[in-house]
């Protein structure tokens, strides 16, 4: 097959910011997709560890796990788009907490003769960075951080396909 091409590897948010559960994630109807303008984009997992060298001469590491996060740099202002009306709300009226609270749906498509493909969906805080920008139009860049549950599930080819990814809790059956 060779090496997979980044689109391959599609994030969505769930533009209602309605407090839903990743639990919930099978009612959700309101995916939008991240990308439009974006050149360039990964999960940074940022890594908690700690190693530390004893008096013996051991060095011993503590995994505390990931804390990780995702920039969206640019992000340009479409106000055909949902999610830019909850990205302009959220800065221009300085929410917080569960306010900008939402679901991150990221899918995988790494075998395009499967029927399903691999997907989770976290729970996430959406925080723009800055808004404004130059010529190039209204820039809202923002980042996703991980704040909550993460199910494992898959979304149906079609679905992915049509446009309004349906996902479902579970394995993927790949």
């Amino acid at each position: 097959m060779g090496k997979l091409n980044r689109e391959a590897l599609a994030h969505y948010l769930s533009t209602g910011f309605e407090k839903k559960k990743a639990a919930d994630a099978a009612q959700v109807k309101d995916w939008e997709v991240i990308g439009d303008d974006i050149e360039e984009m990964s999960v940074e997992m940022n890594p908690d560890t700690e190693t530390m060298k004893n008096i013996l001469g051991q060095t011993k590491t503590t995994d505390n796990g990931y804390e990780p996060s995702m920039e969206a740099d640019p992000f340009y202002a479409d106000p055909d788009k949902n999610l830019y009306k909850t990205l302009r709300d959220i800065a221009l009226e300085r929410k917080k907490g569960a306010d900008c609270k939402t679901l991150m749906l990221e899918v995988i498509v790494d075998g395009l003769e499967e029927e399903n493909y691999l997907a989770f969906v976290q729970e996430v805080i959406v925080k723009p960075n800055s808004y404004g920008g130059g010529t190039e139009g209204v820039n809202i860049p923002f980042t996703v951080s991980e704040d909550g549950e993460r199910v494992k599930g898959y979304v149906t080819k079609d679905s992915l396909e049509s446009g309004s990814p349906t996902f479902t809790a579970g394995s993927p059956g790949l």
